[in-house]
Order: structure tokens, then sequence, then C-alpha cells
């Protein structure tokens, strides 16, 4: 039997009424949110992690977050192999840098963590039986202590060998012996931005509530990586708490969940983002029937991507073909050259302010309000997709405030040139999103995600 405390309880997910039956959920914040912000200031993290010198809105909290983006996509190679096998030596190419947190429990009794969700990584993994691991304490946020997982003091904890089918293997690795344990090793980024955990793999409880009118708390048997060993970043403002991957790959927590026969819920989950950080995570949710849809492509890293067919800004249309990947661990949307002069140009043609050019600022296409102006005209952006449904970024726009005087001055289109197309956290903001690996599909509605 597992124990689950009550000072955890007050910690879960509040839990919505729904139409959808089987779903399990919880809330997620980002990375510079208030209570992300009294989490780390508890712990000591240093303002690489927690940029409190660079208030929301001005040049440099917009300097940080593309940092965090350029850090992300740095050497990203999205066509590279096989992403992860459970076994000595087999490596995972992805990339470093996060901006969303949920706090998730592990273990009878439990043991609380705030790990990074990356819908663009397989695996789960979590600080444990550490030999290199980033510095925590037994400082507290609210009545919860955080620490390092600790296998033995977990009655449910198992570790898995390698003679175990769960240990999953591929031509290209081994195992030291039947008898071992099965290890991982995963990368994050490459040359002097790589960064690394590794460790074994074991099995415990996972607890979600129930997405019904029941609000029940269900634990999961699911496996993760105990992080003996972490390197770079990680050890230095990178995740601190542990990583939960949310890909497509077999070995994701949203697969790992649907592949339990104990609970009745499809290979699927939603990430809805609210303006002020808060989220709510809900795995099982296939979205409503009035919802859009797209194909997912097949992707050999795992990721999600969809194909457009046009880019709308306003009343201009322009047919272009293309891939992107939606990234929610991006900040901010991103095209490749023509794309990018194609959508920045045709937005810029339709506003009425005087485009300014703002040091420092990430973004190019950028134009100055005035202190008295009642309005701004901002033109719509949307995509049209594969098979007929529109993609529209409800906020295509980020303000920009005087730090001194905390007024907007001026507000910029929300794009980045680079060498890859992203719909990135900007253009997801005020939406559910559904991943649907299931039947391959993303969906996406305007929603309020508080109520």
């Amino acid at each position: 039997m597992a124990f689950y405390s009550v000072s955890v309880l007050l910690f879960l997910a509040a839990v919505l009424s729904s139409c959808y039956a089987h779903k399990l959920g919880m809330d997620f914040h980002h990375r510079f949110s208030d209570k992300v912000r009294e989490w780390t200031d508890s712990h000591g993290l240093p303002p690489a992690w927690n940029p409190e010198e660079a208030p929301h809105g001005s040049v440099e909290y917009y300097q940080a977050l593309l940092k965090h983006d350029l850090h992300r996509h740095r050497g990203r190679s999205l066509a590279s192999g096989e992403l992860y096998a459970f076994a000595r030596g087999n490596k995972t190419y992805e990339y470093l840098g996060n901006l969303h947190y949920a706090y998730v429990d592990l273990g009878s009794p439990s043991q609380i963590f705030l790990v990074a969700l990356d819908t663009g990584s397989p695996l789960f993994w979590v600080p444990c039986n550490c030999k290199q691991c980033a510095p925590t304490s037994d400082s507290s946020y609210g009545n919860i202590t955080f620490r390092n997982y600790n296998l033995s003091a977990s009655t449910t904890s198992k570790t898995i060998s390698c003679s175990s089918s769960q240990c999953f293997t591929d031509s290209s690795t081994k195992c030291s012996s039947k008898t071992a344990d099965c290890t991982y090793t995963i990368e994050y980024g490459s040359g002097n931005y790589s960064s690394s955990s590794s460790g074994i793999i074991v099995q415990d409880y996972l607890y979600l509530t129930k997405e019904d009118s029941t609000s029940n708390v269900v634990y999961i048997p699911i496996l993760f990586g105990c992080g003996e060993v972490q390197t770079g970043d990680l050890l230095n403002g990178g995740p601190p708490n542990g990583l939960m991957g949310l890909s497509s790959s077999n070995i994701s927590v949203p697969s790992m969940i649907a592949y339990n026969k104990a609970i009745s819920i499809t290979n699927s989950f939603s990430m809805c983002f609210g303006k002020d950080g808060y989220g709510r995570l809900n795995f099982g949710d296939v979205g409503s029937k009035d919802q859009n849809e797209t194909s997912l492509n097949s992707n050999p890293s795992a990721h999600y991507n969809i194909s457009l067919t046009e880019v709308v800004v306003g009343t201009t249309t322009n047919k272009l073909s293309f891939n992107a990947i939606v990234d929610s661990g991006t900040s901010y949307s991103g095209f490749t050259d023509s794309i990018y002069l194609k959508l920045a140009t045709s937005f810029s043609a339709q506003v009425s302010e005087q485009r300014i050019n703002i040091s420092g600022i990430p973004f190019e296409y950028c134009f100055e309000t005035s202190a008295n102006q009642a309005n701004t005209k901002i033109p719509s952006v949307s995509f049209a997709t594969q098979g007929g449904s529109t993609f529209r970024a409800l906020y295509p726009t980020v303000p920009i405030y005087d730090e001194n005087t905390n007024t907007q001055f001026a507000y910029c289109l929300g794009i980045i040139q680079y060498d890859i197309n992203i719909i990135g956290e900007n253009f997801l903001v005020g939406q559910r999103i559904v991943f649907d690996i299931e039947k391959q599909v993303l969906g996406w509605k305007p929603y309020n995600c508080y109520s």
C-alpha cells in the first residue's frame, strides 16, 4: 500500500470539472513566475536561474529568455538517430533550457520534486543516490522539504536489471551483464554547452489527481532515471531537481501512463498556457470536438512537428509551405530567413506606429507607443495548417517597459530569426494545446486555463 502525506496533497493540482473522462492532471509554472522564484530563493540558486535584476517586460528580461532559447537550440540536429535506450553507453542528444516546472511526487511515502517539463525530451529523471548533483538543502518551500530521491526510503521502489524486459536496448547498446542494473546516459547540448545526467533506471509510484468529480489521488508505477551524476549546467542553474520528458517517445511519461493497464487513459496530454506563467498539464486529454487539429509529422527525434501551408498577417496571405516544431520549451517563436522576412514585413506594413530600434532587445521589429495612446491596433498572426485548420497566435507581440517608470514605451513582434522553424511558448499562450500521441494529432483551442 502506498502512503500519501497531507502536506503533499496541499500542493497537488486543483481539480477541474471536466466533461472529458479519464484525465490525470497537475499545475505547472513558468521558470520566472513568483512560485518558482520563491522556491529558488529558498534554495539559494544563482541569478542565472532567477533573474531578479530583469523586471518582467524589460529589455533585460527578454535578453534572459533569448539566452535561454539560444542555449536550448545550440547545435541542434533534429534528424539524428535513436533518441534513447535504457542501457550503458547509449546517449541521447537533447537540449538544456526549460521554461515550465511542476511539483511531482514519487515513492511511498511520497517524496516531492520541482521538475522541468520538456516536450522535446523522452526521459524522466530526478537526482538520486547522488555522486555529483546540483546543490540542494533542507530549506523548505511552504511545508514541503525538497531533497534528492531516496530509493531506500520508499517501500515501493525497485531497480531495473539488464535482464528485465523493462530495460530497453537496441543493436548499439549493451549491458555489462544480465544481473547488472539497467543504466542510462542522456546528454543535452554539445561542446562547451553540453550537460548530462546518468544513473540507473528505477520504478516507483508517480502520484496524480483524477480530473473528474471525485478528485481522487491515483498512483501509477512508472520508470524513471535515478540521476547519480549530473554534469555541466545541470550543476549550475539548469533544472536542479529533475526533468520530465513529454515527447512522443514510447518511454516518455505520457506513453508510460497510457501503457498502464490498471487505468483507462489515452496516450495523449494537454498543456494549457496562462498569461501569467500558470498552466495545467493533463494526461489522457484528447481535447474537445470543436478544437482545431492537424496531423503530426513523423519525426525521428520525437519532437512534435507539423506542416504549415500559409502565413496570414492581418489582411495579407503568404503562400509558404514549411514544417515547424511546436515547442513549449522555447520562449519565442522563430523562423528561417524567408518565412521570418515575409511574416515581419507583412506585419510592419500594417501597423501605424513608428518602427524603432531598441538597444539590446532580441526583437528586430519594434514599434513606439506614446503614454497617452488609447489603443494599439495589432495585425493578427495566424497559420494555415495541413488539413485546413487555422492556428492563430493570440499574443503575437511583446510589450516593452521602461524599468525605471514601469510604463510601456514600445511593443515588438515576438519572433526570432532561427535556422529552424519553431512555434514557441509566446504563440501558445491563452490556448489549450493537445499532443495526441495515439492518433498522431496536434489540437488547439483558446481556453481559460484558470477556470
